[in-house]
């Protein structure tokens, strides 16, 4: 099915030259290491120390609010998403889809060339169902909204966004039947996706006029733009397609790399390849997102949903943003991940 002739080694993701951009300049809730608080000095140069009231601190996060995106909103959604990239620039992703009808019976036995094969194989055929977005800045901090509660207290929670798409149709489209009948166990309903979900056509149509708009900013305050994702070959692929207008993913592994570095315009992460190929004698020996989550002590509201929730895009890119944070910051530290940049989980070794 694949060809088995000696290949040579599948390039890494490479971000296109870019302008150089000024450092993280607004205050996050978490502020930069070693960030210093100006004294108020008086008209004459020096320093007088007032007694005044100490403002309270920021509510603690107590949630994450999934926003659901739809044929309805995904434009005004797409707009608030790009005017937040200048502060937010990390985009983590997370993609559900009615499984994979493409399987070889020997798959850990294929080369990178050929896994990527299998992915442009199935990513062709088969449609989207949803796609999880969660933003968040080089410190971890995420967009939020305060709300009060029954009492009037504040309540601060996280944002990520949840995009359904009208696509996919099983009684249709080909589809692994576990699959379709997995999702429809946590929560998925078809017959509502087709009648309000937004097409993929539309919708990269517009993230890729917003992702044009964000990368012509000339200040972009939180650094460069990065895509991450958790196990990310059909995360991004599925991506990359719905930004080339649906057209077939390119025929081989590198033409698919240079596509990818034109469509996405940043540099691209895989915390799974990232956690597996660290020093971590416990992250190395692999799991899913929920389990090394778990490994890296990743404080996420969401983690105490039930599995029927966790199991959906919105809050499985929440994690993962997270997993990918504490891979950079924590693991990874000396470098920020950088040497992991562009491997992806399955398509390198």
């Amino acid at each position: 099915m694949f060809p088995l002739a000696p290949t040579p080694p599948p390039p890494v993701f490479q971000p296109l030259p870019h302008r150089a951009v000024p450092s993280f300049s607004h205050p996050a809730r978490l502020p930069p290491p070693h960030a210093t608080v100006p004294y108020p000095y008086s008209n004459d140069g020096l320093v007088h120390l007032h007694h005044h009231a100490v403002p309270p601190p920021p509510p603690p996060v107590l949630g994450l609010q999934i926003i659901p995106v739809t044929a309805a909103n995904f434009e005004a959604e797409l707009d608030a998403i790009g005017s937040l990239l200048t502060r937010y620039p990390f985009v983590t992703i997370d993609t559900e889809y009615p499984g994979t009808v493409h399987r070889p019976p020997s798959y850990h036995k294929l080369t990178p060339p050929e896994r990527y094969k299998l992915v442009k194989a199935n990513v062709d055929e088969l449609p989207i169902v949803q796609l999880g977005i969660t933003l968040c800045d080089e410190y971890g901090n995420l967009p939020t909204v305060v709300v009060t509660d029954d009492d009037g207290r504040p309540l601060l929670l996280e944002l990520a966004w949840e995009v359904t798409f009208s696509d996919f149709d099983p009684r249709r489209d080909r589809h692994a039947p576990e699959s379709v009948a997995f999702l429809a166990s946590r929560g998925v309903d078809f017959d509502a996706s087709l009648a309000r979900g937004v097409s993929s056509a539309a919708f990269g149509a517009k993230l890729a006029a917003v992702l044009a708009s964000s990368s012509s900013t000339p200040a972009r305050c939180g650094g460069e733009l990065t895509w991450t994702a958790f196990g990310g070959a059909y995360d991004f692929a599925y991506v990359v397609k719905m930004l080339s207008g649906g057209w077939p993913l390119p025929e081989t592994w590198h033409e698919y790399v240079a596509q990818a570095r034109e469509l996405l315009g940043g540099r691209v992460f895989d915390a799974k390849y990232m956690a597996e190929h660290c020093e971590r004698e416990d992250l190395c020996c692999g799991g899913g997102l929920r389990r090394v989550a778990e490994r890296l002590c990743v404080q996420r509201p969401d983690l105490e949903e039930t599995p029927a929730c966790y199991c959906l895009a919105g809050r499985k890119s929440h994690i993962a943003c997270g997993v990918y944070m504490a891979m950079r910051r924590r693991v990874l530290y000396r470098d920020g991940g950088a040497s992991h940049q562009g491997l992806i989980d399955g398509l390198h070794h």
